[in-house]
């Protein structure tokens, strides 16, 4: 098997995209996943949630890799001369499922369903890596993250 194709994998996430505030099928994560599979034409492994070959690095992951999730936690506290706020997000009790879109220095943005008790498509970013962040401007951002995630690189079909 082969990876997919950029165009594949656009495919993916128009699929995604053109549900979005919708739900797919039974609004179940890992539906949206595998109807996409379905409507473009990849190839799903047989086993349970696992969505094509394992890509080892965060850095190596591109737009229409699947990211599943297992009790992952993300906690961002930022401060500053008026006080501090804090917010954390949550996927995969035990496991969520989720399309990637875009990455950017550890910041993701998903194509998913069912979070938070809402089964519609939605799009959303949150950080994926710990971090420690200074703008210079007297705002501090410190991100941790918990839990684990497993990449895949959907493989087209023969």
């Amino acid at each position: 098997m082969t990876d997919i194709s950029e165009q594949q994998a656009a495919r993916l996430i128009a699929y995604a995209t053109q549900r979005l505030g919708q739900v797919e099928g039974d609004g179940e994560c890992w539906t949206l996943v595998n109807n996409g599979f379905s409507s473009v034409g990849i190839h799903k492994p047989s086993a349970t949630y696992a969505w094509g070959r394992v890509v080892e690095q965060l850095s190596s992951a591109r737009p229409g890799d699947v990211f599943q999730f297992s009790n992952f936690r993300v906690t961002v506290r930022t401060e500053n001369s008026d006080g501090w706020t804090e917010n954390t997000q949550e996927r995969g009790a035990p496991r969520h499922t989720a399309i990637l879109e875009s990455i950017d220095n550890g910041v993701a943005t998903f194509l998913e369903s069912n979070v938070n008790d809402n089964r519609n498509v939605q799009r959303n970013r949150f950080h994926v890596r710990t971090a420690d962040l200074d703008d210079g401007s007297g705002e501090k951002t410190t991100v941790r993250v918990s839990g684990s995630f497993t990449i895949y690189r959907p493989q087209a079909s023969e």
